[in-house]
C-alpha cells in the first residue's frame, strides 16, 4: 500500500467514526447540501469566472481560482445548513432502535462523502498542472479503483469547471487507469545530432481560420511527399491551414485528408510543398534513444532528446474527452510542452518511430508519444488522396489552450 492509500484508508475510517455520531439525520444533511452546493455552483462557477475577467476584476490567472472557488463556497455553505438541519431532525429520534439505525446510516453515509469527495478531488488534481499531487493520484490504486467502479469519469462530472481548470492543452492519456512512470536513465544528448538532421521534414502548423476561439499551433512532420502527419487535436475545428518547414520560410496552404479523433490523428495535403519525408522506423525498446523535436510554444524548431521508459497499452479518452479509448504509447523520459504536439518521435537512425501527442502532469520529465503501429493505419489510409474531411468541433484540449 502506497502513503497516498493509507491516509486515505485512516481518513476513510475517520469519516465513518463521525458519520456514525453525526447519525443519518446530519450525514444526509450534510451531503445532500454539499452536492446541491456543487452542482449549482458548477453551474455558475464559469460564467462568474468569464464575467469577472472581463469585467477586469481579475486577470486571466485568476480564472481557474473562481471557477474552483464557487461550488466549494456553495458546496461548503449548503453543507453546512444541511447539518444543522439534519441535527434538529435528530432529536425527534428518541427510540434506541431509531437512535441505532440513525447511527449506522450515519456512518454509511459519510462513506459515501467521502469517496464521492476524493473521486472529484483527483479528477480536479489531474486538470491542474501541481507535479506532487498529480503523482499522488496517478501512484493511488484507491483512486484508480474508484475511477473503475464510477459510471462516468470524473472529468465529466466536473463539466465545464475542468475545461477551465486545465491548461496543459494535451488530450488525457489516463482515465480509470493509473499513470505509472518507470525510472530510466537520462536521455543521450548525442541525440541533438539526430534532431538536427530531421528539421527539413518538420512543419509548424497553424490555424488560419477555426471555429475554436483561438487559434492553434502545433508540430507535424512530412510522411510521404506533399503530405503531413500530425495530431487531430492540433486540427480540430480547423477552416484553414497552413505549415512552415523548418518552421520558417513560405507557409503552404495545407488541407486535412485524414482525420480520427480516436486515435488523435490528422493527415495534411500540402500539394506544393517540396520537404522530403522522414523514413519510418521500427518499434522501439525500453531504454531506447529517441528524440523529440517540433516547436513548442509557438517558437522555433526545439530538440529535446528522449529516452523510452516503456511501451504500453493506455486507457484514456479522445480529443474531446467524451469516448473511452486505448492507444499504444511510448512513455518517454524527455520534455513535452505544448505545441510539440503532432512532431516526430525520432529514433536513433533518424526514423519517424511515433507521434508525441501528450505529457504528463503529474512529472515534468515525462511525456508521450503514439506508437508508429497506432497511427500507420489512418497514414495508410489518408496518404494519396486528395478529397478533403471534416475536423469536426474544437478539442477539449484547445478550449482552454491554443497550443496543441
Amino acid at each position: 500500500m502506497t502513503l497516498i492509500d493509507a491516509v486515505l484508508a485512516l481518513l476513510g475510517l475517520l469519516a465513518l467514526i463521525a458519520g456514525w455520531q453525526q447519525r443519518l439525520t446530519a450525514s444526509a444533511g450534510t451531503l445532500v447540501g454539499f452536492v446541491a452546493g456543487f452542482l449549482l455552483g458548477r453551474l455558475c462557477a464559469v460564467p462568474l469566472a468569464n464575467a469577472a475577467v472581463g469585467w477586469g476584476l481579475l486577470g486571466e490567472s485568476g480564472r481557474p481560482g473562481i471557477a474552483l472557488a464557487v461550488p466549494l463556497a456553495l458546496g461548503t455553505l449548503l453543507a453546512a445548513a444541511g447539518c444543522v438541519l439534519g441535527i434538529r431532525l435528530r432529536q425527534r429520534i428518541t427510540s434506541r432502535l431509531g437512535r441505532g439505525l440513525d447511527a449506522s446510516a450515519g456512518a454509511l453515509t459519510s462513506a459515501i462523502a467521502f469517496v464521492l469527495i476524493v473521486w472529484l478531488a483527483a479528477g480536479w488534481v489531474r486538470t491542474t498542472p501541481l507535479i506532487a499531487p498529480n503523482r499522488w493520484a496517478a501512484e493511488s490504486g484507491i483512486v484508480a479503483a474508484l475511477d473503475r467502479a464510477a459510471p462516468v469519469d470524473s472529468a465529466q462530472a466536473l463539466g465545464s469547471i475542468g475545461t477551465v481548470l486545465a491548461d496543459s492543452g494535451f488530450p488525457q492519456v489516463f482515465s480509470g487507469q493509473a499513470e505509472r512512470i518507470r525510472d530510466i536513465g537520462a536521455p543521450n544528448e548525442a541525440m541533438n545530432r539526430v534532431g538536427r538532421a530531421a528539421e527539413d521534414s518538420v512543419v509548424k502548423i497553424t490555424t488560419d481560420t477555426t471555429v475554436c476561439s483561438t487559434t492553434q499551433e502545433g508540430s507535424g512532420w512530412v510522411f510521404r511527399r506533399g503530405y503531413v502527419a500530425t495530431n487531430a487535436h492540433v486540427v480540430a475545428g480547423s477552416r484553414g491551414l497552413s505549415v512552415q518547414v523548418g518552421g520558417k520560410g513560405r507557409p503552404y496552404a495545407a488541407h486535412v485528408v485524414g482525420f480520427s479523433a480516436a486515435k488523435d490523428v490528422a493527415v495534411l495535403r500540402v500539394p506544393e510543398m517540396g520537404a522530403e519525408p522522414l523514413e519510418l522506423g521500427g518499434q522501439l525498446r525500453t531504454g531506447s534513444d529517441a528524440v523529440v523535436v517540433g516547436f513548442p510554444e509557438n517558437g522555433p524548431y526545439t530538440i529535446s532528446p528522449a529516452r523510452v521508459r516503456e511501451g504500453l497499452r493506455a486507457r484514456g479518452l479522445d480529443i474531446y474527452d467524451k469516448d473511452s479509448v486505448v492507444r499504444d504509447v511510448y512513455s518517454l523520459r524527455a520534455v513535452v510542452r505544448p505545441g510539440n504536439s503532432g512532431g516526430p518521435l525520432v529514433d536513433a537512425r533518424g526514423r519517424a518511430a511515433g507521434m508525441v501527442f501528450a505529457k504528463s502532469a503529474a512529472d515534468g520529465d515525462t511525456g508521450y508519444a503514439l506508437t508508429l503501429g497506432e497511427i500507420s493505419g489512418v497514414l495508410k489510409a489518408a496518404g494519396g488522396t486528395a478529397k478533403t474531411v471534416s475536423t469536426g468541433s474544437c478539442a477539449a484540449s484547445s478550449q482552454s489552450h491554443a497550443r496543441g
